[in-house]
């Protein structure tokens, strides 16, 4: 073989190899075969008159590498050499935008893996995997807080120190919750660009943990939960605080409230429950020696407001969120001087605007129980979550109830090791009613 226009060897002496030379490796003449386009780009525009056509359009023609990695030709005309052009482009991006089986690369955006992540998010909500509640807080916030702070980064941009100032920068308008909810929707999104190799690492699993500052919980005393009751139910000498109480009323305030103190149930649950769920004149239960009969509501949904469909009655947040609960007397004659509806109506119910009787929204119930508690005087952030822990409280504090019987009564999924795995849940105890009937006589 002859060498052509170079030796194979750099160093005569020495013998080193020339890897640059013709004859090294492959014979002269040899060509070197171009690389394939990347899927999802496309080669070189060309744009052309188009060949025998007597209006004078124009054809504009370029490779295009698809998603199944086959290499195409593909071709858009226009009146005009920028006419076809632009029609391949859109052609292109349409093209481009097959989210769903289109791969990341180092290169593109954030919010680009954030599409990808949507799809994911939809399909377990789909599968009943994720709450659609908890979609919906992920969009939002997605939408409000990431995209517009980081949306434009690029994936190779996406650093250890860079998320670790994104975070940082959020503490002034954000808690520590909001915070961690940024940070776990941020990692599922880069979790699929790891997974689609755009990025080695997720670099949030290597962030310090966000601290939340321990907050003991507080709980209505006898004196208050008297105070915000009586107060709703009165008509005060002064207009604008008689105002107020009338409004409470009306919105039913003094009901639910009640409900929820004697029940220790979530705002949803309670705004859930209908006729058919009560049993007022009670179920057997032995006692001792003797069989005496329980009231009951079966908490079997919550309301939650659904994107796009408004507000839905859907299962409980867990599996111990379906559950029996033992209705104390004052609840019980509560809901006896309530009217009477269909069995599938709300016990509270508010007016559908197209007739009839609909579900009362937890959110602005929740809005209702600030404005009321402001108005009743109460210094302290009192919100329905409040009257649950205060229903826990009053059962804790009894010395009556085990564990695992508190937990059965308040719908939490989890009381320790031992009782998930070894114990029984889901029975009714009848002894909470009596816990809170002895409360609220002491009230």
């Amino acid at each position: 073989m002859r060498w052509r226009g170079c030796s194979p060897y750099d160093d005569r002496t020495q013998r080193k190899p020339n890897e640059n030379c013709v004859g090294f490796g492959r014979a002269a003449g040899d060509r070197v075969a171009r690389p394939p386009l990347p899927m999802g780009t496309h080669g070189s525009i060309k744009v052309a008159r188009r060949t025998g056509d007597i209006t004078g359009s124009y054809v504009a023609k370029c490779r295009f590498r698809d998603f199944d990695g086959r290499t195409r030709l593909i071709e858009r005309s226009g009146a005009t050499k920028a006419a076809a052009s632009r029609a391949l482009q859109d052609e292109i991006r349409t093209r481009s935008r097959s989210v769903a089986t289109a791969p990341l690369r180092p290169e593109h955006r954030f919010e680009r893996a954030a599409e990808l992540w949507l799809v994911k998010l939809d399909a377990q909500v789909a599968d009943g995997a994720r709450a659609v509640t908890t979609a919906d807080l992920y969009r939002q916030r997605l939408r409000s807080v990431i995209l517009p702070a980081i949306g434009q980064w690029r994936l190779y941009e996406c650093t250890v120190p860079r998320f670790d100032g994104f975070l940082a920068s959020l503490s002034p308008q954000h808690g520590a919750e909001s915070r961690k909810t940024v940070r776990t929707i941020v990692s599922q999104i880069l979790r699929v660009a790891v997974q689609h190799e755009a990025i080695p690492d997720n670099p949030i699993r290597h962030l310090d943990p966000i601290e939340k500052a321990s907050r003991k919980p507080r709980a209505l005393t006898t004196a208050e939960r008297r105070k915000f009751l009586d107060w709703m139910r009165a008509t005060s000498d002064d207009a604008d605080e008689a105002r107020e109480q009338q409004k409470a009323r009306r919105r039913d305030l003094p009901d639910i409230v009640t409900f929820m103190l004697g029940t220790g149930v979530r705002i949803g649950e309670a705004l859930g429950v209908r006729w058919c769920d009560l049993d007022l004149e009670g179920v057997p239960v032995v006692d001792g020696d003797s069989m005496r009969a329980v009231p009951i509501v079966a908490i079997t949904g919550n309301i939650v407001r659904h994107r796009g469909k408004g507000l839905q009655r859907h299962d409980g947040k867990t599996e111990t969120s379906l559950r029996i609960v033992p209705l104390p007397q004052f609840v019980v004659a509560m809901v006896r001087n309530r009217e009477v509806d269909g069995p599938e109506d709300p016990l509270f119910p508010a007016a559908a605007v197209s007739g009839g009787l609909g579900w009362k929204d937890p959110n602005n119930m929740a809005t209702y129980i600030r404005e009321a508690r402001k108005a009743a005087g109460m210094d302290w952030p009192v919100t329905s979550h409040t009257f649950r822990k205060t229903a826990a409280t009053i059962w804790h504090d009894s010395g009556i109830l085990t564990d695992r019987q508190k937990a059965d009564l308040t719908g939490h999924a989890k009381i320790s090791t031992l009782t998930d795995i070894y114990v029984a849940r889901g029975e009714l105890h009848p002894a909470g009613a009596a816990v809170m009937d002895a409360a609220w006589m002491d009230s």
